[in-house]
């Protein structure tokens, strides 16, 4: 009886902690229709074919979501705003396909978009449309799987999108 009171007690002070925040971390991470309108809108891009720098692209067909990539994503955003820093480098050391690997996705490309300060997830993809690099990710049609999201930093809100083929592992990747 006791312990139950005290677990009771001890939630309540979390909620008020944090402000009664839908977040186990207390503030606003990823949701399922921002985080899945990031990836309809990169298949829109996909759909219609694009310029990337001054190379064109064809048009690719769709990218699926996929949980696992979803909360890869997600993680990766928490580290980012964790620190305040937009980086590569995950949570596990080393780079995307490590960070997918202990996430237990079986992958055999993948590509990785980040970002930083944008409010909404027209913005983002926007914004990585218009950089060469992540616009090359977005239409490479060996991607088949798709996962994103965003958390709040204190000052900034940070993007993440994993791309990525299934299948056996190997080195490579973006």
């Amino acid at each position: 009886m006791t312990r139950t009171i005290s677990t009771v007690l001890l939630a309540a002070m979390v909620l008020v902690l944090c402000g009664g925040c839908g977040s186990a971390y207390g503030r606003e991470t990823g949701n399922q229709s921002t985080d899945k309108r990031v990836v309809k809108l990169v298949n829109r891009a996909r759909a219609r074919g694009t310029w990337c720098g001054g190379r064109f692209y064809r048009p690719a067909r769709p990218v699926t979501w996929n949980e696992t990539l979803g909360r890869a994503s997600l993680k990766h955003c928490l580290f980012m705003a964790d620190r305040g820093l937009l980086c590569h480098t995950s949570y596990y050391g080393g780079g995307t396909g490590k960070w997918l690997s202990k996430f237990g996705y079986n992958w055999l490309a993948y590509g990785e978009n980040i970002g930083e300060g944008y409010r909404t997830a027209e913005e983002v993809v926007r914004g990585w449309l218009k950089s060469p690099d992540h616009c090359e990710n977005i239409m490479n049609p060996a991607y088949k799987e798709a996962g994103s999201s965003y958390a709040r930093g204190s000052q900034k809100t940070y993007w993440t999108l994993m791309l990525a083929a299934p299948g056996k592992r190997s080195l490579g990747g973006r």
